[in-house]
């Protein structure tokens, strides 16, 4: 009777692991910032890995990229539906009774990297779009203010790595 068992846990437990590898990418698919709302995509949010408004764009600019930004979510939102889709039906078929093999999920692996290739090449586009519309003081000083921010992170980094900590 154990040996019966072993099986259907080792599956049960392939399937949580897959779930939970798979579960934070349809979370947060890759995209550009949209100002507002919750933070994700590259760059923790960051459109060009900074933030927009550090670049003082004008009014002229600001509703170029709100029109960039409408389109590409447009865009996207029916990708990352599919998306979800895919990795739900991917995630019960793992809950199935039944011998289950890698080769009986690669046509839906497949799709789902599809659809992530779609939303990375929409985010591409749209990032792209938005630096074209920046003038070259804006990507000077985008520049700088990224180089600041990763110093920034790796001082973080340093201080809160263990054994790093100083005395009084």
């Amino acid at each position: 009777m154990k040996k019966a068992k072993a099986p259907i846990v080792i599956g049960l437990l392939t399937g949580a692991l897959l779930l939970g590898w798979l579960g934070p990418a349809q979370a947060q698919a890759p995209g550009p910032y949209h100002g507002k709302g919750r933070p994700g995509g590259w760059g923790n949010g960051l459109m060009l890995g900074v933030p927009l408004h550090t670049l003082n764009l004008s009014p002229d600019q600001q509703a170029q990229v709100k029109s960039i930004l409408s389109t590409y979510r447009a865009s996207a939102r029916p990708i990352l539906q599919q998306l979800r889709q895919v990795q739900s039906g991917m995630g019960d078929r793992l809950l199935v009774p039944g011998q289950l093999q890698a080769a009986d999920l690669q046509a839906q692996l497949q799709q789902i990297s599809q659809l992530r290739t779609q939303l990375l090449q929409l985010s591409a586009q749209a990032t792209l779009d938005v630096r074209n519309i920046l003038s070259p003081d804006q990507l000077a000083t985008a520049a700088q203010t990224k180089a600041k921010m990763k110093d920034l992170r790796s001082q973080m980094h340093q201080l809160m790595a263990p054994g790093t900590a100083t005395q009084p």
